[in-house]
C-alpha cells in the first residue's frame, strides 16, 4: 500500500522507523488532504511556484513534504502526476543528498553570512536535475539581517529556482516574506488517523500492541506523527515480545488513567469530596503527575463543552465514540454557564502550580472548588 524511503531488505545498519516510514509519495502523507490535492494538481499541470511557505505544527509533514514536492519538480519519470520514486533524482532526494535539492537549518545556520552563502550557490544552474530547490527549516529564526538578503531573491528569483520555507511560528514570519509564497498550513493530526498508521508500522515491525494502547499513544503525541512513531519505537523495543497494552503505556510514560479521570470527573459532579480525594490520592500513589491530572480533567470539560454546544455532536473533539458518549452525559447534567465558569478555574491554574511548595493541594483545592461552583450554580 505505502511505498517508504527504506526498505527493510535493504537496510544495512538500524535506523528509526520515522524516517524507515517517511512517505516518498503525496498519497502516503497522513492527513494534510487539502495541501496535497493542491500539490497533486500542480503536478499534473507542471506549474510550480517560486517559493512556497509551509507553517504548523511540529512533526505534521512539513519537511516530509518539502522533500516530495522537491521529487515532483526533479523526477526523471514522472507520470500522472506522481514521481516514481526510484529515478536517481527522487533517491538522492529523499536521502537527502541531492547537489540541487539542499536543506538548510534555519535555528543553527541563522546569519547574514549562511544566507549569502545559499544565494551565491543559487546563481549557478543545477548540477543533475531540472531545477534548484532549497528549503529552510525553522525559517523564522533567521536573523533581520539574513531574511533582508533572502527576501531580495525571493522578489526575484532565477528561473530555475525554488525556494520551501518550513516553520512552526508562523507568526514570526514578515509579512513581506508571505507575500512572496504560496503558504500552506499543516493541521495536527487527528488520533484517528494517527492510530491507523501505528498499527501499520507495529504490523511490519512485529510488535505485539493492543488497539487501546495505539490510541493512547496517538493522544500522547497530540498531532505529531513524528512523535507518536517515535513513542511507539521506544516502547516496542522495551516490549520485546510481551504484548503491549494501554495500562503498560501508562506505566512507563507515566500517563494518567482515562477511566481514573471520567471516575474524578463523576465524583465531581455527585459532589462527592471525600471519594474525589481518594481517587486523586489513588492516581498520585500511582506515579501521576499532578499538573497532568488537572489537564485532564480540563480537556475533558472543555469536550463536554463542545459536544453539548454542538447538540451532542463530536466531530470537534479528537476522541474515540465511547468516550464522546460520556463526555455527552456529563455535558447533559451541567449547563454552559458552569462549564464557563470551570474554565475560568482552570484558566491560571498552571502557573499557581508553577510558583506553588504543594502542588497537590492545589490539586485538591482546584477540585473542591470545582464541587463548590457546581453547588451554586445549581
Amino acid at each position: 500500500m505505502y511505498q517508504f524511503l527504506v526498505k527493510e531488505e535493504n537496510m544495512s545498519e538500524k535506523i528509526s522507523l520515522y524516517l524507515k516510514y517517511r512517505p516518498v509519495h503525496l498519497e502516503d502523507v497522513v492527513g494534510q488532504r487539502h495541501i496535497i490535492a493542491t500539490l497533486k494538481q500542480a503536478s499534473l499541470s507542471k506549474e510550480f511556484s517560486h517559493s512556497y511557505l509551509f507553517s504548523g505544527w511540529y512533526g505534521t509533514g512539513k519537511t516530509t513534504m518539502a522533500r516530495i514536492l522537491a521529487s515532483l519538480m526533479e523526477c526523471e519519470n514522472i507520470k500522472d502526476g506522481k514521481a516514481c520514486g526510484v529515478c536517481r533524482a527522487c533517491k538522492t532526494i529523499h536521502a537527502g543528498v541531492c547537489p540541487d535539492v539542499k536543506e538548510l537549518d534555519a535555528a543553527t545556520n541563522r546569519g547574514i553570512d549562511n544566507v549569502k552563502m545559499l544565494i551565491d550557490a543559487a546563481q549557478w544552474s543545477p548540477q543533475e536535475c531540472k531545477r534548484k530547490v532549497y528549503v529552510l527549516d525553522e525559517c523564522h529564526q533567521l536573523s533581520k539581517e539574513a531574511i533582508s538578503a533572502l527576501l531580495k531573491i525571493l522578489e526575484e528569483p532565477p528561473s530555475y529556482l525554488t525556494f520551501i520555507l518550513c516553520t512552526t511560528e508562523i507568526n514570526k514570519i514578515l509579512p513581506t516574506i508571505m507575500s512572496r509564497c504560496q503558504r500552506f498550513n499543516f493541521t495536527k493530526i487527528s488520533s484517528k488517523d494517527i492510530s491507523k498508521r501505528l498499527m501499520f508500522i507495529a504490523q511490519k515491525e512485529g510488535i505485539n500492541i493492543d488497539e487501546d494502547a495505539v490510541l493512547l499513544i496517538a493522544k500522547m503525541s497530540r498531532g505529531s506523527m513524528r512523535d507518536a512513531i517515535g513513542y511507539l519505537e521506544q516502547i516496542g523495543t522495551l516490549a520485546a515480545s510481551k504484548k503491549i497494552t494501554a495500562p503498560s503505556i501508562q506505566k512507563y510514560f507515566g500517563l494518567t488513567d482515562r477511566q481514573a479521570i471520567f471516575n474524578i470527573l463523576k465524583s465531581m459532579l455527585n459532589g462527592e469530596i471525600a471519594l474525589l480525594l481518594d481517587q486523586v490520592n489513588d492516581m498520585i500513589m500511582a506515579s501521576a503527575d499532578c499538573k497532568q491530572i488537572l489537564l485532564e480533567i480540563s480537556e475533558m470539560l472543555r469536550n463536554a463543552m463542545v459536544i453539548k454546544a454542538q447538540n451532542g455532536d463530536g466531530r470537534l473533539v479528537d476522541l474515540p465514540d465511547h468516550e464522546i458518549q460520556e463526555l455527552k452525559k456529563i455535558g447533559d447534567s451541567l449547563s454552559i454557564s458552569q462549564l464557563i465558569k470551570l474554565s475560568h478555574l482552570f484558566s491560571d491554574i498552571e502557573k499557581k502550580i508553577s510558583f506553588n511548595i504543594n502542588e497537590r493541594w492545589i490539586t485538591e483545592a482546584t477540585l473542591i472548588n470545582c464541587i463548590s461552583i457546581l453547588r451554586k450554580e445549581k
